[in-house]
């Protein structure tokens, strides 16, 4: 598997504001922000096997899934099955650490991207979705402190 992924049709295309309303992540949003919001994305459609991102790369694009399933791996080893509505990237990219799992397509799926400027972006502009990120990062962190202590891990 090398580090760029399979599309299955090209990305650059800014992802539609009824595609993210659905998703936890953006729920309550105005239609307007929410407009705003995902002019940021860009969506890419990729095929099983793809690989999204790689351990120990560097990190500079966030990713939520919009449909189908991506596995997240650290080593060779299966840490969590993520599906629609579920993100990732997000640690490396608030972090400017290097990633620490590996991310590839489960299943034929999409997703929406955004640059680590638009996440900051992002961000500031709603504070609420900045909130949940952070939420969803501080219960990643525990899992991976406890999986160094030997128990099971979901990731980031």
């Amino acid at each position: 598997m090398g580090g760029c992924a399979q599309p299955a049709t090209q990305g650059g295309t800014i992802v539609d504001a009824d595609r993210l309303r659905p998703l936890p992540l953006f729920e309550g949003m105005s239609d307007a922000d929410l407009r705003r919001c995902a002019e940021m994305f860009q969506e890419a459609e990729l095929l099983q096997g793809s690989g999204l991102a790689r351990e120990g790369d560097f990190a500079y694009k966030f990713f939520v899934v919009l449909s189908g399933e991506v596995d997240v791996l650290r080593g060779f080893e299966p840490v969590a099955r993520l599906g629609a509505g579920d993100f990732f990237g997000e640690m490396g990219v608030m972090s400017g650490e290097r990633r620490n799992a590996r991310v590839v397509a489960h299943s034929r799926c999409e997703l929406a991207w955004m640059m680590s400027w638009d996440f900051k972006t992002m961000g500031e502009q709603f504070p609420e979705v900045a909130r949940r990120i952070d939420d969803v990062v501080a219960e990643r962190m525990r899992s991976v402190a406890s999986s160094d202590d030997g128990a099971e891990s979901t990731p980031g």
